[in-house]
């Protein structure tokens, strides 16, 4: 690099603006005595021809002795600091960029493997994790973890004022950590194998902090401050990123949820119903399928006499009971009124059947208390149908379903017909 060349050429002498500021001055001052001198005439005009041209002759030479600064910049040879604070400075923006084309329909775990590369590029991890704050503000769970022992921190949940996490959080800055000290009181041993180091990034929106994201590296990670306004600048970027998938995931989770239980609504039901249709479908009758429709009895007198909160809680708690006695892979949500429906795949007649008998056994044990000193036991009707025997489309099983359902009903279920699936179909 031409380090001296290019400190003389781009700053003048000290002196230069003090020797421009008195001829500056003088020049007026001298114009003005040769104006009301008494000398001859044409005497006056050599003298301030004279003293134009001194002055033009100067401003020439002070123009050439400091170049300007397109001179400067051609005389200077670019640095690889410099090449890599522009490559660096595109990376940040490909961050920002993704947030005008991903922010808003992308989930947390989608967001979090996109925003993972790119950061990668900019800051070399070993591994990283997204913490999230929970309602209460007490605690910090991990929502996603990629990297070495990504499996280990999988399910982590520390005290919001615990490891380095919990720094950021408290300080809302970047914070730092060469020895990981910290992170092996908050965090199992095992999950920090490998690594040296680690940052925290806090995510705020609105001034505050609502996560941490947070890199671990098998090298010591620089805690200079070129580093931390780095690592800042990530976070300035990928917060909005975070907040708009969350944003996201909330909406949809809405648009699926029955507010009153918390399960799924009838849209979310009949959307897994088809994709596992789809599934029966391609095995055929290796992966049978059975859907259960089950209600209140009563369900409508109750809501009109006690009201609709107790009603809502009745609908709750029934929710809850059914769900319990349902297998990891069975599927329940609330349909319409006091209705709920049950996907059991996998699952014959006579799996349906040992399972209904588990939800009746409950319900017989479990009273549900409407008022401290007051309980009452709740009965249920169940319909059920068959992938294959009762139809083979979302439709028609779920109305065999709820026709055996109000089959249950009926006192006197001889008037109800039956007939063969041609039929029905």
């Amino acid at each position: 690099m031409k380090t001296e060349s290019v400190s003389n050429a781009a700053y003048p002498r000290a002196g230069l603006p003090f020797v421009l500021l008195l001829i500056g001055f003088a020049g007026p001052f001298l114009t003005f005595f040769l104006a009301v001198s008494g000398i001859n005439y044409n005497y006056k005009i050599a003298g301030l021809v004279g003293v134009a041209a001194v002055y033009l002759i100067f401003c020439i030479w002070s123009y050439d002795y400091a170049p300007s600064e397109e001179v400067r910049i051609e005389n200077t040879e670019p640095d690889e600091i410099g090449k890599m604070t522009e490559e660096i400075r595109g990376k940040l923006l490909a961050l920002e960029e993704a947030n005008q084309y991903f922010g808003t329909s992308l989930k947390p775990a989608d967001m979090f493997r996109l925003v993972s590369n790119r950061v990668r590029d900019i800051c070399p991890f070993t591994a990283c994790v997204l913490f999230i704050l929970d309602e209460t503000k007490t605690k910090l769970n991990l929502m996603c973890a990629e990297g070495r022992n990504a499996e280990r921190l999988q399910g982590l949940e520390i005290a919001v004022d615990g490891g380095l996490a919990g720094m950021a959080v408290a300080s809302g800055t970047v914070e730092l950590e060469a020895d990981l000290a910290l992170e092996k009181i908050s965090l199992p041993a095992e999950a920090l194998v490998g690594f040296c180091s680690g940052a925290a990034i806090p995510l705020l929106h609105d001034g505050e902090v609502f996560g941490v994201y947070q890199l671990y590296s098998d090298i010591n990670l620089n805690r200079g401050v070129e580093q931390t306004k780095l690592l800042e600048a990530i976070g300035e970027r990928i917060a909005p990123l975070f907040r708009s998938s969350m944003a996201f995931e909330q909406s949809i989770s809405s648009a699926l949820t029955d507010i009153p239980t918390g399960l799924p609504n009838e849209r979310a039901f009949f959307m897994v119903l088809e994709n596992q249709l789809a599934e029966s479908m391609r095995y055929s009758e290796e992966r049978p399928l059975t859907v259960l429709t089950i209600d209140i009895k009563g369900f409508g007198e109750v809501n009109t006499k006690l009201g609709h909160q107790t009603g809502d809680r009745i609908l709750e708690f029934a929710g809850a009971r059914i769900k319990e006695q349902l297998r990891k892979m069975d599927f329940l949500a609330r349909t319409v009124n006091d209705e709920f429906a049950v996907i059991l795949p996998t699952a014959s007649e006579k799996t349906a059947a040992e399972i209904v008998n588990r939800i009746e056994a409950v319900f017989a044990k479990t009273p549900f208390a409407f008022s401290e000193n007051e309980d009452v036991k709740i009965r249920l009707n169940f319909g059920e149908a068959t992938f294959w025997k009762d139809g083979d489309t979302a439709q028609q099983l779920i109305r065999h379903a709820r026709l055996r359902k109000q089959q249950a009903k009926s006192e006197e279920p001889v008037g109800v017909l039956w007939f063969p699936k041609e039929y029905v179909n």
